[in-house]
């Protein structure tokens, strides 16, 4: 049979190229640090442009009322999404709108926010579950004695390395290659981005506060200490943000807990949900009270209402 390149393996290899290694560095021996600091800061100001690029769905930096009125004409309304009356349109904002911390009513500004992420959110998911589908039809073709072709066994090796796995071990690579729950992914971006509004969010798409030791990798923040070298990581744009963040949580040691919730929840045949699965964030920030900060976010705007959320049907 043959098959493509793995789609978590293709986003990702744009990030490597500009970037470098992504912001975990650390392999399974935990030898990096995982905390993330949260910036609630003022944004800088980003280029404006409202021209859309329709065919690939990216819709360019601009304004909160530009990114609303396109999207909601689109018939994006976070309302009927909550509801499970609406599929969520096929258009990724490459950046936080630039005027986010100018939006008084804070009800306001997280429809906003929801309507930049959710998509993106969406779209990582399925492309991680796209792979993940395809590795269990690999798995269960292996079980039944049957052989790979070459092609199989390169792509299953490329997503081992992606995901820090021996590509021999397809029980640990089965455990990893699997989505988050919108929830769970929109109230950390909520929280490490001050709901869009953070330097790090308009400066480098930063909306997860993911670490790097390399100092062209990143922004330095702020509030670093002298002893620290650590920069906030940067990306090319949210979409980049997000599949990272989204790899990270499946790779990294410090997020094996997360890991093994989820496969519990798997083996129950019980839907995978953010507040459940937040309990896995031990060590994602220094914070004592982290976990329970990542739940009221969830709990506070009832963000498990996005944890069915699909995106519209791709056009033929």
């Amino acid at each position: 049979m043959s098959v493509k390149l793995s789609r978590s393996v293709v986003l990702l290899t744009t990030a490597f190229l500009t970037h470098g290694a992504l912001a975990d560095t650390a392999d399974e021996t935990g030898t990096s640090s995982a905390v993330s600091p949260r910036a609630v800061i003022a944004m800088e100001p980003v280029t404006e442009t409202s021209e859309v690029v329709a065919e690939s769905g990216l819709l360019p930096a601009s304004d909160a009322e530009t990114v609303d009125q396109i999207l909601s004409e689109a018939g994006f309304q976070v309302a009927s999404v909550r509801e499970g009356d609406a599929l969520v349109p096929r258009l990724y904002p490459t950046a936080m709108p630039q005027d986010m911390a100018e939006i008084d009513q804070v009800a306001e500004k997280k429809r906003i926010f929801i309507m930049v992420m959710l998509p993106l959110v969406l779209a990582a998911n399925e492309n991680i579950l796209e792979d993940r589908v395809h590795l269990l039809y690999l798995k269960s073709t292996l079980d039944m004695g049957q052989e790979l072709s070459a092609e199989d066994l390169a792509w299953l090796n490329e997503l081992a390395e992606l995901y820090y796995v021996d590509d021999a071990d397809l029980d640990t690579l089965v455990a990893r290659v699997d989505v988050i729950p919108p929830s769970l992914v929109l109230a950390q971006a909520a929280l490490e981005s001050g709901w869009g509004t953070s330097r790090f969010a308009h400066e480098g798409n930063a909306v997860f506060g993911q670490r790097s030791w390399d100092e062209d990798d990143g922004i330095v923040p702020e509030a670093r200490r002298s002893d620290e070298t650590h920069v906030v990581k940067s990306f090319d744009g949210l979409k980049d943000s997000v599949l990272a963040y989204l790899v990270n949580l499946n790779r990294h040691s410090a997020y094996r807990h997360l890991r093994q919730i989820r496969t519990a929840l798997h083996s129950e045949n019980l839907p995978l949900d953010g507040w459940t699965l937040a309990a896995g964030l031990d060590d994602y920030a220094e914070e004592p009270d982290y976990i329970e900060l990542v739940r009221s976010v969830i709990r506070f705007n009832k963000l498990t209402d996005f944890d069915n959320a699909r995106l519209a049907d791709l056009a033929l």
